[in-house]
């Protein structure tokens, strides 16, 4: 019980900084009598960083490119708080953690690639920084014990905080409320 009191104070607090973001859009559409239904995350196609200028996405763009990054990374976390829900062994967390560490990894990789300069472009890299050492926290559970994780409770926490202090600045950057 303790094992799980411990993942879910130190864990469920590195939410990643992308919290707070509308869902994915799912659209159902019916066509002769079969009705279909897709789970969207985005529907805006980014070319590469090289061939545009950093004058040529707008802010909305870029506040729009953020929230479909972030909001495929908030079923990510979601996915993994309900996974460590119930848990009483550290192993048991190891999967989930691996699991939401790769989808954080994929919003890092996606806001990077976000054509924006100045200060929105500097916090943009601190973000990602900050999540990266989330992500080394996720993927050290593997190696940690009820009593290496008690100990480190706090740090993980500060951790997370201040992930998610990194990605409100870019919220606000971007004219987005905050997580």
């Amino acid at each position: 019980m303790k094992a799980r009191h411990v993942v879910l104070v130190g864990l469920a607090i590195m939410v990643g900084a992308c919290g707070n973001t509308k869902p994915p859009v799912t659209t159902t559409s019916t066509t002769a009598g079969t009705t279909s239904t897709t789970l969207s995350a985005s529907t805006t196609s980014t070319p590469p960083p090289s061939s545009i200028s950093p004058t040529s996405i707008s802010s909305t763009s870029a506040a729009r490119e953020y929230l479909a990054a972030a909001s495929v990374a908030d079923v990510a976390y979601s996915t993994w708080k309900a996974e460590l829900k119930g848990l009483t062994e550290v192993s048991q967390a190891v999967g989930p953690c691996r699991t939401y560490a790769t989808e954080l990894t994929t919003f890092d990789n996606a806001v990077m690639r976000i054509v924006v300069t100045g200060k929105v472009s500097t916090d943009i890299r601190t973000l990602v920084s900050d999540d990266r050492v989330v992500i080394q926290d996720l993927q050290s559970v593997s190696t940690q014990t009820v009593a290496s994780l008690k100990k480190a409770a706090a740090q993980l926490e500060a951790t997370g905080l201040s992930a998610v202090s990194a990605g409100d600045v870019v919220r606000a950057d971007l004219g987005l409320a905050p997580s």
